[in-house]
């Protein structure tokens, strides 16, 4: 297993312990819509503040994943629950490995449904 899939693991146990546990002391992680976490303390305070919103991490997916030295580079699917909606989106990610955690991590996320594109733009 890579430190990202143990990662997504954690998350995917709506764990907050088990997530702080996959990274770094001082660990930046920037979600695909603009916030950035500053170390163990502060991404300890979002998913703690996320599932006591209700928000639960329904299946998260690697569909394609690429490693080299300390960079992981994935492709996925996220299903989960917010704001009392089942939602989904595909993404991937651009992490950083040191010492089996992960030391950084950047998400991008599609932001509209993938479709054959047929000459006309939606």
């Amino acid at each position: 297993m890579s430190a990202l899939s143990n990662y997504i693991d954690a998350w995917s146990s709506n764990d907050t312990e088990a997530i702080v546990s996959t990274v770094t002391p001082d660990a930046v992680v920037t979600e695909s819509y603009g916030p950035v976490y500053h170390g163990q303390e502060r991404i300890r305070e979002w998913a703690d503040k996320w599932f006591s919103r209700g928000g639960r991490v329904r299946n998260w997916v690697i569909t394609n994943e690429f490693s080299a030295g300390d960079i992981i580079v994935a492709e996925w699917r996220f299903d989960y629950r917010a704001e009392g909606e089942d939602r989904s989106f595909e993404g991937s990610t651009i992490a950083t490995v040191r010492g089996g955690k992960i030391a950084s991590l950047r998400e991008y996320a599609m932001t509209a449904d993938a479709y054959t594109w047929d000459g006309e733009w939606r």
